[in-house]
């Protein structure tokens, strides 16, 4: 018996592994393949008959849910004009999902439904921005508060319709926050190791968090939520993050083979999902239009819509929820979850073409923005200088000090703005721009600027970074270092003067050094 279990444990492991790798081949989420997996395996006899998967799917989740709350800093709810924005676009988005989802449901069930169909995926926005470092630029900064406000009503949604029974004892949850700082110091003054200290997160998020809340009378996963958003504000709240990644991605591998077991697809069941799918596209434009009312420019309003142009994993989950509480029939419940799953793919191609998509629509889209901007979009001016940095990094900070040293009149750009702050504070004048921004290069003033340095991590940012300055009118020197990633004579034929091959460079340095010695 116990071998015939793990047979079939390993198969639905190799099985997700092989349609993850398809999944990757053609630029879609693996998780798509985990869920197509769990489908087949079903359709050919080898579903979960025992529950399983239950167990490692339920505890995925709950880490799942501890990991977000990680994310969820009180310091990102007090932007005022996204908050606004966010409850607009909720509730105008709710109306109209409202008359358009043709589901014979009850009132109440239809509305929590529509409410869930709002959210967007925090997974894939993350993921897709993290891939093009784009995590921590502005628009990177203003998707990803969004989702928090999305996951905060997710949070509301998930209390409100998961069958709780309070008791007495959950009083006593008011004093989990003086546990928090004792966990802080534990964290800060043990020695230990890494396996020690993956242990001692996964006990943080499952026993002080799930357990104690199921033993309440609350769910495991608005626990792991609740005490993940407790510890945001600490410092140690990025490496509890980083210890669980693996663990959790493992456990939530169960959640979607289980997803897709529990999927019945026939052609009734994929052509309304299209239908709810092509929801995407309102729910979208609402979004662009709004944040264009609020002063910003179409080229950050388009790449926020876009991160955000998906259905949310916590939609799988309130779905399954209300599958449970009897909310939905089967039905119902497999037109949603395809849907979902659909948003998925839609999502990860637009989010990996966004820039190309952007740049062809870049003429008809200006045309809807606001004569005056918001003051984070103000176009940019060189000040007098002589020489302009973009991409202050390890190679752009050298070049940036080297050139103030020998008295040249220097201004660094950088997309990233927690390095921008930094700079700041360590007085270089240098400010936030995203050289890959199309309107940063119509929109910029020359001045009196001599060169122009390239120094961005990335081959195509920097062959695409002088087309446009050389487009725009710069007549001045265009210097390029890096780091042997792509053909020289193509970024010479997209307007650079001068390739500085940084390791070439240091190769040079170190004979020199030897051959002097």
């Amino acid at each position: 018996m116990g071998t015939n279990i793990l047979e079939t444990i390993l198969i639905w492991v190799l099985g997700a592994f092989l349609a993850g790798h398809i999944c990757k081949f053609f630029s879609v989420p693996v998780i798509i393949g985990f869920i197509v997996s769990g489908y087949l395996f079903k359709s050919f006899g080898l579903g979960d008959q025992q529950n399983f998967l239950s167990l490692p799917a339920e505890l995925g989740v709950e880490l799942l849910l501890f990991s977000i709350g990680l994310k969820i800093k009180p310091s990102s709810l007090l932007n005022r004009s996204l908050f606004i924005v966010f409850l607009i676009h909720t509730s105008t988005v709710l109306l109209i999902f409202f008359f358009l989802l043709i589901l014979n449901l009850p009132l109440q069930s239809k509305i929590l439904i529509c409410l869930a169909l709002t959210f967007s995926s925090t997974i894939i926005a993350s993921k897709a921005l993290e891939g093009r470092k784009e995590a921590t630029t502005f628009h990177g900064r203003l998707a990803l508060v969004v989702l928090v406000f999305q996951d905060i009503l997710a949070l509301a949604l998930l209390i409100y319709t998961s069958d709780n029974n309070w008791n007495a004892s959950a009083l006593y949850l008011l004093f989990l926050p003086i546990a928090v700082p004792l966990i802080k110091l534990s964290f800060e003054i043990m020695e230990t190791s890494d396996e020690l200290e993956l242990l001692a997160t996964i006990l943080i998020a499952l026993l002080l968090g799930a357990t104690l809340f199921k033993s309440v009378g609350l769910t495991g996963e608005i626990g792991a939520l609740t005490v993940g958003m407790l510890l945001a504000n600490y410092k140690i709240a990025d490496r509890l993050s980083s210890q669980i990644w693996s663990v959790r991605e493992l456990l939530l591998l169960a959640f979607f083979i289980a997803l897709g077991m529990s999927l019945e697809i026939n052609f009734d069941i994929i052509l309304y999902s299209l239908f709810v799918v092509s929801f995407l596209f309102i729910k979208t434009l609402i979004l662009f239009a709004l944040l264009l009312a609020f002063k910003l420019r179409a080229y950050t309003s388009f790449l926020i819509v876009i991160s955000l142009a998906t259905y949310s994993e916590f939609s799988i989950i309130l779905i399954s929820d209300f599958l449970k509480s009897g909310m939905l029939s089967q039905r119902e419940y497999s037109i949603l979850i395809f849907s979902v799953c659909l948003s998925f793919i839609i999502g990860s191609i637009l989010n990996k073409n966004v820039h190309r998509i952007y740049e062809f629509l870049e003429p008809w889209l200006v045309n809807f923005e606001r004569s005056k901007r918001h003051p984070d979009e103000q176009p940019h001016t060189c000040g007098g200088a002589d020489v302009m940095i973009l991409g202050m990094g390890r190679v752009g900070q050298p070049i940036f000090e080297n050139l103030a040293q020998n008295d040249i009149k220097v201004v660094g750009f950088d997309a990233d703005t927690n390095r921008v702050k930094k700079h700041l504070e360590e007085g270089r004048r240098v400010t936030y721009a995203d050289a890959e921004d199309p309107g940063f290069w119509s929109a910029f003033r020359f001045g009196n600027l001599n060169a122009i340095v390239l120094a961005l991590p990335e081959y195509n940012a920097q062959k695409w970074s002088a087309q446009q300055a050389r487009k725009f009118g710069f007549n001045g020197k265009i210097i390029v270092p890096t780091r042997s990633q792509g053909d020289p004579d193509i970024l010479r034929t997209s307007g650079a003067d001068e390739i500085y091959d940084a390791y070439q460079a240091a190769g040079i340095g170190v004979t020199k050094i030897y051959m002097k010695d």
